[in-house]
C-alpha cells in the first residue's frame, strides 16, 4: 500500500500580511495546532523556527526522538523533518523567520551560519532553559510576539533586532550547557568544513576542492576532522548526503533511482548499496517503514 509522503507546510496565515511578506511569523503553538492539527505530525519547511516549548512533551527531529520537560527551546533549520507530540500541560509561541528577513541589508555570509544551533554539527536540536533563566528567555519572546501582533510603524526591524537579542541570550545558555572553549582554529575549521559540505553535498567534489576553498590541504583537512569529531570527513560527506536521501525517501514522490540521481549517484545499484550500508536496509524498505510509522492509516 502506498503511503502518504511528509509533507511541506507554508508559515501559518496569521497577523499583518506586509509582515508574511517579509518572511516572518509569530505564533502561539496553540494555534498553529488548532489552526491546522496536521502541524502536529511530521513535516518540513524552507524557513527558520525557533521556538519556546512549555510543559511535557515528545519531538522527532531527522528521525531521532526527544524528551522534553518543563521550558525548552527548540530550534529547525530549513527542510528538518519533525514533528512534536504533547504529553502533559504542553504549549508554546513558535517564531518563524526565512534567512531574507533576518539578514536584510547584511551582507553576505548571514550571521545566522555563525550561531551553532543551526545547521548543527552533531548537535541536539533542544535546550533546556535553567529556572533561573526562564524569564529573560521568556521575556524576549514575549516581546517579539507583541511587536508581531501589534504590527506598529518599523515592526519588522524591531522583531530583527529582539531576534538578535534572543540569539545573544541563547548563546549564553547554549555556551553555559555545551561549553566550547574558544573557538580554536581547529574547531573553526571543523565548522566551516560542515557549513560547505551543507551547500554543497550534492556535487561530485573531492576532498582536495573542500580543502583548497578552506585554504588547508586535504590531509590537515582530514587529520583535523578525524581529530576533533572521531570521523573521516569522507564519512561527514556521506552522512549528509545520507540525511537527504531519508528525507526524500520521506517526503518527496521521487523514485528511489530519481532521489540517487539527485544526490549524485549515476548508478541507482550503487546509490542502494550506499543507502544499505549506512542503515541496514534499502532506500524502498526505509520509505515504507518511515510512512508506515507517521501515516499508519495513509492510502
Amino acid at each position: 500500500m502506498s503511503r502518504q509522503a511528509i509533507p511541506s507546510f507554508a508559515m501559518s496565515e496569521i497577523g499583518r500580511e506586509s509582515l508574511r511578506r517579509e518572511g516572518v511569523v509569530v505564533t502561539t503553538l496553540a494555534y498553529s495546532v488548532l489552526n491546522d492539527p496536521r502541524r502536529l505530525q511530521p513535516h518540513y519547511h524552507d524557513f527558520f523556527q525557533l521556538m519556546l516549548l512549555q510543559g511535557r512533551g515528545e519531538v522527532m527531529h531527522d528521525f531521532r526522538d526527544y524528551r522534553v520537560r518543563g521550558s525548552t527551546l527548540l530550534f529547525l533549520t530549513p527542510g528538518q523533518i519533525h514533528s512534536i507530540q504533547p504529553t502533559g500541560g504542553f504549549g508554546g509561541i513558535i517564531i518563524s523567520f526565512s534567512q531574507s528577513f533576518f539578514d536584510h541589508k547584511s551582507s553576505p555570509p548571514s550571521e545566522l551560519l555563525d550561531l551553532p544551533f543551526f545547521f548543527p554539527v552533531d548537535s541536539a536540536p533542544i535546550l533546556p532553559i535553567p529556572h533561573g533563566d526562564v524569564f529573560r528567555i521568556g521575556q524576549a519572546f514575549a516581546e517579539i510576539q507583541r511587536e508581531f501582533e501589534m504590527a506598529d510603524a518599523m515592526a519588522a526591524e524591531s522583531l530583527r533586532a529582539w531576534l538578535r537579542i534572543l540569539f545573544a541570550r541563547t548563546m549564553r545558555l547554549h555556551t553555559q550547557q555545551r561549553p566550547v572553549v574558544e573557538l580554536s582554529a581547529r574547531a573553526r575549521l571543523v565548522r566551516e568544513f560542515h557549513l560547505a559540505v551543507e551547500g554543497h553535498f550534492r556535487e561530485e567534489r573531492t576532498l582536495e576542492i573542500y580543502a583548497r576553498e578552506l585554504g588547508v590541504s586535504a590531509n590537515h583537512l582530514n587529520d583535523v576532522i578525524r581529530a576533533e569529531t572521531k570521523q573521516s570527513a569522507g564519512g561527514i560527506i556521506r552522512q549528509r548526503r545520507l540525511l537527504d536521501a531519508k528525507r526524500l525517501l520521506s517526503h518527496s514522490e521521487l523514485s528511489v533511482s530519481e532521489i540517487g540521481y539527485r544526490l549524485g549517484f549515476h548508478d541507482p545499484s550503487y546509490f542502494g548499496r550506499f543507502f544499505r550500508k549506512g542503515t541496514g536496509c534499502s532506500p524502498a524498505a526505509f520509505r515504507e517503514e518511515i510512512r508506515e510509522k507517521y501515516h499508519p492509516k495513509g492510502g
